[in-house]
């Protein structure tokens, strides 16, 4: 393939970030009923040390540039009548890293699906009748407490395939068609119902030879299995919700999906990505205890025949039970560093494999398989504004750490830059670390420690 110069895009996008005047409140037609916002955005990441020959991204090296990408996004809200709503959010990107690379560096189909984005990402119609609120088309689900990690916010699929999971989750989860229905049955208790009838879509992976390649993965790796588009495939799920006392927030939930995460499956054909069912019921609760301003958050799920690799299996596939709970803590603090508030937050994450044996690969240790059936990890986040630094602008640092007990990691130091209501610069490093024995759950990204620059301009 031709290698194109693919520097205008981004020069097109920074310009409209820097110089572009425009309403902070978004736009309204239509006497109002009609709403528009978005926003442009770019995000330029170079890789800060060198392969050592880990599991992916090796062909580039310290200093080059493996993410440039831009983004217009539009969002749209027309107001029908009080009861009836119509949404859509559409997105395009470019990436201009592959341009900057060489296409001819990659596989066609990987250039294909990864340098170009155009989609509508939401597409529903809400309408409310009394206690009912009902939602359909298009959208995402969002059930989770957590940071960093999933373990209730398990219906959309996740696109790992530009920046892994290192993005916000609403910039990454993939929409899908559902059907969602709200239903008060008291004045502090909600009954739900979700139902994505003919709609699996796997969790995206980058392709082979780019940086966030996962070995075996993404277009060019093993082929995903096919699943019939019929309601067999589809996944369904409730959940009741409710506020105990003055302010303890409590659900429970039952959800049955095919797994997101690929499976190695060996199959007439051949080996492929399979994805069975599993059903996960769990709750979630959040509360805020005023004697020490701080508030309390958890999930737990219990996982029925989560899929895991035994190549001593027929088809590669040992199903086992899995429980897992996540239990976290937020509180604005003041520090000595700063006359402002701080903002403080820490989570603990532990999962745990049921009737563990010996054969059977948890949580991706490939080199020693029945040797690791539970995972502890441990995050911490601080962030400090400041409003008195510069006019009409608020800087901010902050500091986030993901800790896998066994000695493998990641950390991220960032300062943003939030000037009025409509942009926003941030400035940050992504580094990784693994452990000696490759089996934490960042090994895979030890060598793949980023730097990056974020811009943003934002119409709402």
């Amino acid at each position: 393939m031709k290698k194109s110069g693919g520097g205008g895009s981004l020069v097109l996008a920074l310009a409209v970030l820097i110089f572009y005047r425009g309403s902070a409140s978004g736009y309204t037609l239509l006497d109002g009923n009609f709403e528009l916002k978005g926003f442009v955005r770019n995000i330029t990441a170079v890789r800060t040390e060198n392969p050592k020959g880990g599991l992916g991204g090796d062909q580039f090296k310290s200093g080059e540039v493996e993410l440039s990408k831009s983004f217009l996004q539009v969002e749209g809200t027309y107001t029908v009548n009080p009861g009836v709503k119509v949404y859509s959010r559409w997105r395009g990107a470019y990436d201009a890293s592959f341009d900057f690379k060489g296409q001819e560096k990659f596989p066609p189909a990987v250039v294909d699906d990864q340098r170009l984005e155009n989609e509508i990402r939401e597409l529903y119609v809400d309408v409310r009748k009394g206690p009912l609120f009902v939602r359909l088309g298009k959208q995402q689900v969002v059930w989770g407490e957590s940071d960093g990690l999933r373990l209730a916010d398990i219906i959309n699929p996740l696109d790992f395939s530009w920046h892994y999971f290192l993005d916000d989750w609403q910039d990454i989860r993939q929409g899908l068609p559902m059907i969602r229905a709200i239903y008060g049955v008291a004045p502090k208790t909600d009954l739900e119902l979700v139902w994505a009838p003919v709609s699996f879509k796997p969790a995206k992976w980058a392709g082979v030879g780019t940086f966030w390649e996962f070995p075996g993965a993404g277009i060019g790796g093993i082929p995903e299995k096919k699943y019939d588009t019929n309601v067999r495939n589809g996944s369904v799920g409730g959940k009741v919700k409710t506020t105990l006392g003055s302010g303890l927030d409590v659900s429970l939930y039952d959800y049955y999906h095919r797994y997101e995460m690929p499976s190695p499956e060996l199959s007439s054909t051949g080996l492929e990505f399979a994805h069975p069912f599993v059903n996960s019921i769990g709750g979630t609760f959040n509360m805020f205890a005023d004697p020490v301003k701080t508030v309390f958050r958890g999930e737990a799920v219990y996982n029925q025949d989560e899929p895991h690799t035994d190549f001593t299996k027929p088809n590669f596939i040992s199903k086992k039970n899995t429980i897992a709970f996540m239990l976290g803590a937020d509180r604005p603090t003041y520090l000595p560093i700063n006359s402002e508030s701080s903002f403080l937050s820490f989570q603990v994450f532990y999962k745990q494999v049921l009737s563990p044996d010996d054969t059977t690969i948890m949580f991706g240790d490939s080199a020693a398989p029945g040797k690791k059936e539970s995972q502890t990890m441990i995050s911490g986040f601080i962030s400090t504004p400041y409003t008195y630094l510069i006019p009409n602008a608020i800087l901010t640092p902050s500091f986030f750490v993901f800790y896998d007990v066994i000695g493998a990691g990641w950390m991220r130091p960032m300062v943003n830059l939030k000037y009025g209501d409509n942009f926003s610069v941030s400035i940050a490093w992504n580094k990784f670390w693994g452990h000696k024995d490759g089996r934490g759950f960042f090994d895979p990204f030890s060598d793949r420690s980023e730097a990056y620059v974020d811009l943003k301009y934002s119409f709402q």
